[in-house]
């Protein structure tokens, strides 16, 4: 069910970016066609580098947030027995996405650092260790209390960057950080 929620998410997050944003064709044309020709090339999504779009989208940032708290995983010494068959492979997923929220976009040629905001709560789950993903962000109280069989209580907020390198017009994630906070 949780996995459901988060593709719930994903797919609401992609329509609410495509609702929102204003096509070319459905803004003022003269806006577009007013500028300099890289200001024409940005508002036609175009980069310098011929194609590909000016920024990462919504959905690519939603996607690469999502893989990152997936990847926050409580992995137990009896996963890697094979006397332990209801032992999830590679470890139990730690936290569960509630809300992804863009807080900004900033780019300078072909790269980008995005700053979002993660919400989410621990998922019920015992293990000899945190690793992945998240793991550094988690406070050492709450990584023992969780380790112990006490779920942290309440939504945990995490504020992450993201810098993104354009590759062959495709924007990919090359590193995620603690974003400074408000």
């Amino acid at each position: 069910m949780n996995i459901h929620r988060a593709a719930l998410l994903v797919a609401t997050t992609i329509i609410t970016a495509s609702c929102s944003e204003k096509s070319p064709q459905d803004g003022d044309k003269d806006a577009i066609t007013s500028g300099t020709p890289r200001e024409v090339a940005r508002a036609e999504g175009k980069t310098t580098g011929g194609g590909g779009e000016p920024h990462p989208r919504e959905r690519k940032i939603a996607e690469d947030c999502v893989a990152l708290l997936r990847s926050t995983k409580v992995v137990s010494s009896q996963a890697a027995n094979t006397d332990c068959p209801g032992c999830p492979a590679g470890g139990a997923e730690v936290l569960t996405l509630r809300q992804m929220k863009t807080d900004a976009v900033s780019c300078s040629g072909d790269t980008c650092a995005v700053v979002v905001t993660i919400r989410a709560i621990f998922n019920p789950g015992l293990g000899d260790k945190i690793a992945g993903g998240l793991t550094a962000w988690i406070p050492p109280e709450q990584r023992s209390a969780y380790l112990s069989g006490q779920m942290p209580a309440g939504e945990q907020v995490y504020r992450v960057q993201i810098t993104y390198h354009l590759r062959d017009e495709a924007w990919t994630a090359v590193e995620f950080d603690r974003a400074p906070l408000e």
